[in-house]
C-alpha cells in the first residue's frame, strides 16, 4: 500500500520553513510522506493532502537549537544557508536531510558528508550557493546618506540573504544609523547607533531625490574616478560580468549612467 502524501505550506521563511519541519515529523511519524512548500501550487496533486503550517518561533527555536546542539555548529550553518535559498524545494530537502540524521533515534554529526544522498547533496549545493552570494554584497553593498540622518543601500538578491547580513555591517559600521533594504522581498534590515539591527517587513522605501542633497555629486567623483583609472586598451567585459555579474549592478554608482 502506497503512503499518503502530505504538502505542508509554511511561510516563506527560515522560521516558517523549520516550523514545518517541527510539525512534519509528527506527519511522518503517522506513516505520511512530507514534502514542504513555501506557497500553494498552480495545480494541485491528486491523492496528496495539503496542510498549512503557522510560524511558530518557539517550534522553529526547538528545531535549530537540536540542530545547533546534537549536530555541531557547522551543519547548523550549512542547513540555515540552505534554508535562506530562493530554491522551491529547499524545506523538503532539509527534512529529509534531519531526518537522516534523526531518524529512529539516531545522531548523526557527520550527515553531511553523505553527498550520494540526494537531498544532503542539494542541501550543500544550496548552502554554498546562498553563502557565495552574501560575501558578494560584502563588497557591493553600496550606501548612500539620505537627509544627513541615516544611510540606505538597495540589494536585489537571489536568495533571502538579509538577516545573513547582518552581523558583518554591524561591526563595520556600529555608530552609524543604517539601512539596507531588498527590493524584492520589501524587507528591511535596519540598524541604529550602538543597537542591535532589527528586521521589518512589508516594507517599501522610496527615496526623494532632494533628500540624497550633495551625495550626488560626490557620486559623479567616483564615476569619474572609476573611468579614469580604467585601460580602453585591456576592457574585457566578459571577465568583467564573471567578477561582477550584471544583477549586483543597479544599485551601484559607478555602473549608472552619468546624468
Amino acid at each position: 500500500m502506497n503512503q499518503e502524501k502530505r504538502i505542508l505550506v509554511c511561510e516563506d521563511s527560515m522560521e516558517g520553513i523549520f516550523s514545518a519541519v517541527y510539525d512534519g515529523w509528527k506527519e511522518c511519524a503517522g506513516g505520511c510522506k512530507v514534502s514542504i512548500q513555501t506557497s500553494f501550487p498552480v495545480s494541485m496533486e491528486l491523492f496528496t493532502s495539503y496542510r498549512e503550517i503557522a510560524t511558530d518561533q518557539s517550534k522553529a527555536g526547538k528545531v535549530m537549537r537540536t540542530i545547533l546542539m546534537r549536530l555541531g555548529s557547522e551543519v547548523y550553518e550549512q542547513i540555515c544557508l540552505a534554508a535562506a535559498s530562493a530554491d522551491e524545494d529547499r524545506g523538503t530537502a532539509i527534512y529529509y536531510v534531519l531526518h537522516r540524521a534523526f531518524g529512529g533515534g539516531r545522531c548523526e554529526k557527520r550527515v553531511m558528508e553523505a553527498l550520494a544522498d540526494p537531498y544532503v547533496s542539494r542541501v550543500a549545493k544550496l548552502a554554498l550557493c546562498v553563502k557565495r552570494e552574501y560575501h558578494h554584497y560584502f563588497g557591493f553593498v553600496r550606501f548612500r546618506e539620505i537627509s544627513g540622518r541615516f544611510l540606505l543601500a538597495k540589494i536585489q538578491p537571489g536568495n533571502d540573504i538579509l538577516s545573513l547580513m547582518a552581523l558583518h555591517f554591524s561591526n563595520r559600521f556600529p555608530n552609524e544609523n543604517w539601512v539596507i533594504y531588498d527590493e524584492k522581498r520589501q524587507k528591511a534590515l535596519c540598524h541604529e547607533k550602538g543597537k542591535e539591527c532589527v528586521m521589518r517587513k512589508g516594507v517599501r522605501i522610496q527615496v526623494p531625490g532632494s533628500a540624497v542633497g550633495d551625495m550626488g555629486e560626490y557620486e559623479e567623483l567616483w564615476q569619474t574616478f572609476c573611468d579614469s583609472i580604467s585601460i580602453e586598451a585591456r576592457r574585457n567585459e566578459k571577465l568583467q560580468k564573471q567578477m561582477l555579474a550584471l544583477h549586483f549592478r543597479s544599485n551601484m554608482p559607478e555602473f549608472s549612467v552619468k546624468g
